[in-house]
């Protein structure tokens, strides 16, 4: 047995750090990875902290101090967690107590966790019933699921349109897995559409075999998940990304449901992991089945699906149901015709058509807040945050100004802090004013809004989404919180107020995010027996992928990304490590970029790589500033894959900034705003 243990400790004055601790001989034989253990910590104090290695050695100058006692024999993770977490560690560019931080729930560090209080309220999902479930798989369906079992590649990816029944192929693989005695990990990219698969799950398998992982839920309850996990009691976990860090045993299949989605990528803070990456890590180190399923697939992951003969596609909606109608409505021509406001003619005659047949209507808005900037119409000025370079955006609600990425706010501002006239007018559409206007066009519609901002209880976008599923709601409108796995039959109209949104923004990703909200919104209509329509409204009606959208063609849409992709070197013919350099002063950071990246570019051209470790920068990010600081973004392209990552990262790990220099580095970045 080695002489020190290395032990992770949660000091909310450090944070989570590891430190080296002596193995007294009667403890030698007990102590293990995982193992939960009682150690010293200053002079008196007196903490829980975990074994994640050993070490004959101390750094010169280090007195370590003897484990106390052991809290817990049954380790709480094993070596082959460990190995994942030191993967995502290396491969993100963050170190393992971050990782272990992000992975462990914080109650893991508390000593008595016998005393925790249980959660006094149940979560109504798990008041639902499960059914006798007579669907089978259609010829279509059985075809492709017969195909993805046979096939013998660790990752699959099914490709199915809007209403072809993908989740019903989930579950037959997840059958077959429960049969052979294995367990099931189910990620959705958001809560909403996690609570909707999990009520689906449930009334097929039943809410014993079941537990859900995500932000939502207490530190205690997933403290309680993690030791069901760790006894082998759930054969089904359902959770967002952070759900890839669950401890599942016997794990033999994974499920990523819409695939494509940016939500499985944490932008902030470290480590900034795609849960889709580490869950093929974690495939590897379990040899656990993979299957990605979406609509509109992550460009990437279709073309690695085709060049790995892993592609399974499902054409036809189930039962042969129609794909609904898509009307492009040119909003230039509305104003043409003196029509300013949010809704055309057009799509309010189609809701009030669908309000009179009794059926039920979405509405997407991919913006939050009741405007998206307030400028004074005396001097021109815009409201914008101190600390960050936008505009402020205006919430009804709340009568306030606020910034969606520092949360900087101000209330009841009535006049203009520059020329302090009253001349203040807010401009653009965010889902809040869209939600007030269908309120004045539609007075005896039921209307509730689904946006991150509107939810201000547990489980309330469980509630909403179950009254719409009710018919208690006449008209949902939302975020791309709607977007993704609404399975309403009544449902007969979706409108998009703003198809243009997705597609303005200077990032190479922005065609694939349009196409994808356009397509996936598109879906939620005409799911049932009656007929769907679907309206974008438009400032630009000529766009080509809208158009692609408007065909529900990913095929074409495919064709014409790959090829912009191809020749101008973006994934996925190319990884993307982004670097940016930030500080409160803006000469500052801009030398210091300007120095790594020439130091980079040096480094790189010494080993003969240029051609394939490609250098762009730096540039002022396309948000210059952020949380009061300026940033400079730097770029690379890597074309050599493994190699090309350990060589950029090995050069990062060398660069040492000074104190009001930051450095942080995103390794296959969402987008490069």
């Amino acid at each position: 047995m080695p002489k020190y243990a290395l032990c992770l400790v949660d000091i909310k004055t450090l944070g989570t750090k590891t430190f080296s601790y002596l193995i007294p001989d009667e403890l030698k034989d007990k102590i293990h990875i995982g193992i939960p253990v009682l150690v010293p910590f200053g002079p008196k104090r007196t903490i829980k902290a975990y074994v994640v290695g050993f070490s004959d050695y101390l750094e010169e100058g280090i007195k370590a101090k003897y484990i106390l006692d052991v809290l817990d024999y049954t380790p709480m993770f094993n070596l082959e967690y460990l190995k994942l977490l030191e993967w995502v560690a290396n491969y993100y560019f963050s170190d393992l107590p971050t990782v272990l931080k992000t992975a462990l729930p914080s109650k893991f560090f508390e000593k008595n966790v016998k005393n925790y209080r249980k959660p006094n309220k149940k979560q109504i999902i798990f008041d639902t019933k499960k059914e006798n479930s007579n669907i089978k798989l259609s010829v279509e369906q059985e075809k492709v699921y017969k195909e993805i079992i046979k096939v013998d590649a660790p990752v699959s990816l099914l490709y199915g349109i809007t209403g072809s029944g993908k989740t019903e192929i989930y579950f037959k693989l997840i059958e077959d897995t429960i049969k052979k005695g294995k367990n099931v990990l189910f990620l959705a990219p958001e809560i909403a559409l996690v609570s909707q698969l999990t009520i689906r799950t449930i009334k097929r398998f039943g809410a014993d075999v079941l537990a859900i992982w995500h932000s939502s839920i207490t530190e205690s309850e997933k403290y309680g998940v993690w030791q069901k996990l760790r006894n082998d009691e759930i054969k089904i976990l359902f959770g967002a990304r952070s759900a890839v860090f669950a401890p599942i045993k016997n794990l033999g299949l994974i499920i990523i449901d819409e695939e494509h989605d940016e939500g499985y990528k944490q932008d902030m803070p470290d480590p900034r992991y795609s849960a889709v990456n580490v869950a093929k890590k974690l495939s590897e180190l379990y040899g656990a089945k993979i299957v990605l399923g979406s609509a509109t697939p992550d460009i990437s992951s279709y073309y690695r699906a085709i060049n790995s003969n892993s592609l399974f596609v499902l054409k036809k909606r189930y039962n042969d149901a129609m794909l609904p109608k898509v009307i492009i409505v040119d909003m230039r021509l509305e104003r043409e015709f003196k029509n300013n406001g949010l809704f055309s003619k057009f799509l309010i005659d189609k809701i009030n058509e669908r309000l009179k047949n009794k059926e039920q209507v979405i509405l997407l808005i991919n913006r939050r807040g009741y405007s998206t900037y307030t400028q004074c119409l005396n001097c021109g000025k815009v409201i914008e945050c101190p600390k960050c370079a936008i505009p402020l955006i205006y919430h009804s609600t709340t009568q306030s100004h606020k910034c969606h990425y520092c949360n900087y706010e101000i209330k009841n501002l009535t006049e203009c802090p520059s020329c302090h006239e009253k001349a203040l007018e807010n401009f653009g559409a965010g889902s809040q004013r869209v939600e007030t206007t269908a309120q004045s066009i539609f007075p005896n519609a039921i209307i509730k809004r689904l946006d991150s901002d509107s939810l201000s209880k547990k489980n309330e976008h469980v509630e909403i989404l179950k009254d719409f599923m009710e018919g208690k709601i006449d008209i949902l409108i939302g975020t791309q919180m709607i977007a993704k796995g609404l399975d309403n039959p009544n449902v007969t109209l979706a409108g998009v107020i703003n198809a243009d949104l997705s597609f303005n923004l200077p990032d190479y990703r922005s065609s694939e995010r349009g196409f994808s909200i356009l397509t996936q919104v598109a879906g939620r209509s005409g799911r049932g027996g009656n007929k769907g329509e679907v309206i974008f409204q438009t400032f630009n009606s000529d766009n080509i992928f809208l158009q692609n959208a408007k065909e529900q063609d990913y095929e074409t849409f495919y064709k014409n990304e790959i090829e912009m992709r191809e020749m101008f070197d973006y994934p996925p013919f190319s990884s993307i490590i982004r670097m940016i350099l930030k500080s409160k002063n803006i000469f500052r950071a801009q030398r210091a970029s300007m120095e790594i990246a020439m130091r980079l570019k040096d480094w790189i051209n010494k080993l003969g790589l240029s051609e394939r470790l490609i250098v762009l920068g730096p540039v002022p990010c396309v948000i210059e500033k952020l949380k009061g600081d300026f940033r400079f973004n730097i770029m690379v392209k890597n074309k050599l894959d493994e190699k090309g990552h350990q060589t950029i990262l090995s050069f990062l790990r060398k660069v040492i900034l000074p104190n009001d220099i930051k450095m942080v580095v995103d390794v296959d970045p969402s987008d490069i705003l």
